[in-house]
């Protein structure tokens, strides 16, 4: 339990349960209507054996997130903690909720003798990159490649 700003804030680790509560905290972030569904996000399996996803409360209340996942990755495999997006509610930003939530994750990887943690980060995003420097995370030797489609058949 820590106390960042002038509420406690709790960490836990994410279950199914807390779905609803994330897809609105989502909603609350995103100008734009979000793709992202109960299915997707039920698809991890929160809680499950290779979600390391966390959950940041004050309050009762979902405050912030982190889903990060265990992924076994490259030639040969190495397990890696793969954080796939880090949330704060905008009311609740700017008080080190994200970064308490990485630290909170740093230490279980290292708990569980998982030894690599990576993000992935727009180049563009100087902002965002800025905070994970910050936090000690550089650029990984791994080049990150995808295809994308310009428009979905439908």
């Amino acid at each position: 339990m820590s106390a960042i700003g002038k509420d406690v804030v709790n960490f836990r680790r994410m279950t199914s349960s807390d779905i609803d509560a994330i897809l609105i905290l989502i909603g609350k972030i995103t100008a734009e209507k979000t793709h992202v569904t109960y299915r997707d996000l039920a698809a991890n399996d929160p809680g499950g054996p290779l979600d390391l996803s966390l959950v940041a409360e004050a309050k009762g209340q979902i405050i912030g997130f982190i889903i990060a996942r265990l992924e076994f990755v490259y030639i040969p495999f190495v397990e890696v903690c793969l954080v796939h997006a880090v949330v704060v509610d905008p009311e609740y930003q700017r008080r080190h909720i994200g970064s308490a939530l990485i630290k909170e994750l740093l230490d279980r990887c290292y708990l569980g003798r998982i030894n690599t943690i990576r993000t992935l980060v727009r180049q563009d995003d100087d902002e965002l990159r800025s905070f994970i420097e910050h936090l000690g995370f550089h650029p990984s030797n791994i080049s990150n490649w995808d295809k994308t489609f310009e428009r979905w058949i439908e």
